[in-house]
């Protein structure tokens, strides 16, 4: 059984101008989610633009959080590939810098069978001794797994975990009742979060965690001290902050310059996100009572 449970910020990668790996100031940012009562750290995920990232920079990356910060928390590191071979490759380094679990994602291109997509995890399994959690998101990837695949990996001891980023919260209730509780669910939209809780997820993997750390810890205290009243008034009060936090791909980083971080831009092709967004971003921020640094003259103008 995994000890991940609570919040586990899906950490951005942090570049310098030259967009190279910054990873000082990559740093810098999880310094700050512990200080907030984070439970874990997944990096190299979707946040952390691991599709644009070199395998290379990767094994760095990996290499770089596991080994300053596996003492302190459960370090998940994204190994995902369409590639067995390199997603194994990824797992074996994650193994030996030592990370807590790896996370790995759908192989979606080409798009495998239900028993390619089986094979996939068990070579995966075969080869590393860290639990192997399988990442869902049908949304980005456009393949999904079956609860009824996830259970059978779970009974066969291949897996040990999921984080499902299911629109359907149903999808993931269904895998959490079929598995034993040795097997943890992590829901990987924060805008489920407390249902995810109520239904007995273990906690969330996300996005949103960059930012609002120290609010989602707080609904996780709140919740596992009763307080479900006070968990519920927070859930809806981080919503339209979560809905910003997630309009665009490079939003989270802006959240983070904004607060006074140094994350870089985003790699092409993604662009920065739009004036009315960044207005809008900063205003949430600054209901939530987050100081913000000053606008600088383009974005006033903006």
């Amino acid at each position: 059984m995994s000890d991940i449970h609570g919040v586990v910020p899906a950490v951005i990668t942090a570049y310098n101008d030259d967009l190279e790996l910054d990873l000082e100031n990559t740093g810098s940012v999880i310094d700050s989610l512990l200080n907030a009562g984070v439970h874990g750290i997944f990096v190299a995920g979707s946040t952390g633009e691991y599709t644009l990232l070199s395998i290379e920079e990767r094994k760095r990356l990996i290499g770089y959080v596991a080994g300053r910060f596996s003492n302190r928390v459960p370090v998940l590191a994204g190994t995902g590939d369409s590639s067995t071979r390199v997603a194994v490759e990824l797992s074996e380094c994650a193994e030996n810098y030592g990370a807590s679990a790896v996370v790995v994602s759908l192989p979606h291109y080409p798009r495998p069978t239900e028993t390619e997509l089986c094979e996939h995890y068990r070579t995966i399994s075969r080869n590393v001794g860290l639990p192997v959690f399988i990442y869902n998101w049908p949304e980005a990837t456009g393949m999904d797994v079956r609860p009824e695949i996830v259970v059978q990996l779970a009974k066969e001891g291949v897996v040990q975990g999921i984080k499902d980023t299911h629109t359907d919260i149903r999808h993931t209730v269904e895998i959490l009742r079929q598995v034993d509780e040795s097997f943890t669910v992590m829901t990987g939209y924060e805008a489920n979060f407390l249902p995810a809780l109520c239904v007995g997820m273990a906690g969330t993997v996300c996005t949103a965690a960059n930012v609002i750390a120290e609010e989602l810890v707080r609904i996780y205290d709140l919740f596992r001290n009763g307080d479900l009243g006070g968990a519920r008034e927070l859930q809806f009060k981080l919503l339209p902050v979560i809905d910003l936090l997630l309009s665009h791909p490079a939003a989270v980083k802006e959240a983070l310059t904004t607060l006074g971080f140094s994350p870089g831009p985003a790699r092409p092709p993604i662009l920065s996100i739009p004036p009315s967004t960044r207005k809008a971003m900063r205003e949430a921020l600054k209901a939530l009572g987050r100081t913000t640094r000053p606008s600088s003259s383009a974005e006033r103008l903006g």
